[in-house]
């Protein structure tokens, strides 16, 4: 009997040894493509997916460096159902509501950050999420033809020497980045330009004037045309879990 207790402490030693090694490895990659390694990410997912095709974090790593954002949610809700309490899971809740705050669907945004507070509550992007959850309730507010009627406004109000806003401004050279986030106030919108900056990314503040209320854009990068930003999406998008926009400067 004292043989078959010490077995079984040995086995579950190997086991806690070859999980925490394993995690450690899904840090690293998890951090590799935060700095941009995506393809070298890529190369070893087969063998991870292989040999780990259950485990949460090969799961979360598989579905932060895939171009296709609805296949990434559908591993996302899987490790929500299946690893709750996983310590990925909170990450998939962000990244699943900014993917249906982006697409327009708004009430499941909403769904999803009620789970998302009720099961984790002191997440550290509870706030961001809520934030993002409010821009996007008064945006769903302003209607197109309101929009359009307000510039026209704005156009017969301001004479024409008048010096234009600095989003217009920078307009004029043709550039382009990418817009990861929309917010109501200007400290949540520094708070997430510096979290791009500490990744070594140019994060850009512009303002939006939406149905007269002003809005703060973060914008990602600096690229020479459209075709560019495009080409950067998925290295941003990787580090932000969103699906960024193209946004012409």
């Amino acid at each position: 009997m004292k043989f078959l207790v010490g077995w079984g402490l040995l086995i579950f030693s190997f086991v806690s040894v070859e999980l925490f090694a394993q995690t450690e490895k899904i840090s690293e990659y998890l951090k590799m493509v935060n700095e941009g390694k995506i393809t070298e990410v890529k190369l070893v997912l087969p063998d991870l997916l292989a040999e780990y095709p259950n485990d949460p974090g090969v799961q979360f790593l598989h579905a932060s460096v895939l171009e296709d954002a609805s296949k990434a949610v559908e591993i996302y809700e899987k490790i929500i159902r299946n690893f709750p309490q996983s310590e990925y899971t909170d990450q998939c809740y962000w990244r699943i509501i900014q993917y249906y705050v982006i697409k327009g669907e708004l009430e499941r945004a909403v769904k999803e950050f009620e789970n998302y507070k009720k099961n984790f509550p002191t997440s550290t992007f509870i706030t961001p999420a809520g934030d993002l959850i409010r821009t996007a309730t008064l945006l769903a507010k302003t209607s197109p033809s309101r929009l359009k009627s307000t510039k026209k406004e704005e156009e017969q109000v301001k004479p024409k020497e008048t010096a234009p806003p600095k989003v217009e401004q920078l307009a004029k050279k043709g550039t382009f980045g990418l817009q990861v986030g929309l917010y109501s106030t200007i400290e949540a919108a520094k708070a997430e330009a510096e979290r791009f900056k500490a990744l070594r990314l140019r994060a850009d503040i512009y303002t939006k004037q939406i149905d007269n209320v002003t809005m703060y854009a973060v914008v990602i990068g600096d690229y020479p045309t459209r075709e560019k930003a495009e080409a950067e999406k998925s290295v941003v998008q990787a580090k932000c879990g969103c699906n960024p926009i193209i946004f012409q400067k």
